[in-house]
């Protein structure tokens, strides 16, 4: 299964549940996710937090 993108980097989640992704045009599984724990939104909410000040000073057309 493959990994989240968490604070730059790549890791494993902290639960071992996944998500199956499915073609809707041939409902064919074609891939398996991580569903993603609370633990992980919170690495991800506190890199986000990090990162805000410094990227609300980077110029609109930068962000873009």
């Amino acid at each position: 299964m493959r990994q989240l993108y968490l604070n730059g980097a790549w890791r494993p989640s902290a639960s071992r549940e996944g998500l199956d992704v499915v073609n809707p045009a041939t409902e064919e599984t074609i891939d398996r996710v991580p569903a993603g724990s609370p633990a992980d939104v919170e690495v991800a909410v506190a890199a986000a937090r990090e990162a805000l000040p410094a990227w609300s000073r980077t110029a609109p057309a930068e962000r873009a």
